[in-house]
């Protein structure tokens, strides 16, 4: 190591001493320009991309579910709500072959149907997954459209949705008979029936009126009465519901511009009142 021994005379260290406190001053000025230059400094915003539609059709539902219960070999719950956006039995089935168990919870034979019904959705789940076969049932108790419009009278009724027909199961209750069935016995001469037509927007509203009526004599007469004009022309019945909407929304317009005006004038006299 070197010493450099003219740091020892005062005149030296004095100077050394500006010099150090001026370094350190224009160090701190430095670190205050940088962390400054720092701070004004700005990073490009990335904007997040944006959210994904999340949009599923009544079809593509269809199909998960019945993917799911390929996967899984489960009996597919089917309920007015559902049963012909799933199945698609009046508008081309084409989200598979759907074998529907009508039940109730009540009924013995149903009961004693239930477990090989199970077994069944297995093994077609496990050995014909790419036919598209979809084993289902309905609780005739709760889902009442649905029975009534496959005019259900006996239990357990076994109906299989394929080829944009329904077929008529008649045979044996066995696993082996259902699977035979299922896998092209159909086709050896099944007796078929006609598919109805899901409920449309007119029988709807005629039920919900139905349950506004009930304990009601007055809407019930007018419900009757309307129940004729429907069966006589239901386009004449559409024509009457859109202008009683239409009527309906007009007077709550008038009403509203009316309490308007009257909370106006109060406010008005009011202040003719305070003056």
């Amino acid at each position: 190591f070197f010493f450099d021994r003219s740091a020892d005379n005062p005149q030296t260290i004095k100077s050394l001493t500006r010099v150090s406190v001026k370094n350190r001053v224009a160090l701190n000025n430095n670190n205050n320009n940088n962390e400054q230059t720092k701070a004004h400094q700005t990073v490009p915003y990335q904007y997040p991309p944006p959210p994904k539609m999340k949009i599923i059709s009544s079809l593509t539902s269809a199909l998960l579910l019945s993917a799911l219960s390929f996967i899984t070999g489960e009996v597919v719950e089917l309920t007015d709500l559902n049963f012909e956006h799933q199945t698609q039995a009046a508008t081309g089935q084409t989200t598979g072959k759907w074998f529907v168990d009508f039940y109730a919870p009540w009924c013995g034979h149903c009961k004693n149907l239930e477990p090989i019904w199970d077994e069944l959705a297995a093994k077609v789940a496990e050995e014909n997954a790419s036919d598209g076969i979809i084993i289902a049932k309905v609780d005739v108790t709760v889902e009442k459209d649905v029975a009534q419009r496959f005019s259900i009278s006996s239990l357990p009724t076994l109906r299989y949705f394929a080829d944009r027909t329904m077929y008529v199961y008649e045979g044996e209750r066995t696993l082996e008979a259902f699977h035979a069935f299922v896998t092209g016995g159909y086709m050896d001469g099944a007796r078929t029936e006609t598919i109805t037509q899901p409920p449309g927007w007119m029988d709807i509203k005629l039920k919900e009126l139905e349950s506004l009526a009930k304990g009601n004599e007055f809407l019930a007469e007018l419900l009757e009465d309307f129940r004729e004009i429907v069966g006589y022309r239901k386009n004449a019945a559409a024509v009457l519901v859109g202008m009683g909407f239409a009527i309906g929304v007009l007077i709550g317009m008038a009403l509203g511009m009316s309490m308007v005006s009257s909370s106006k004038e109060k406010k008005t006299q009011s202040k003719r009142k305070k003056a």
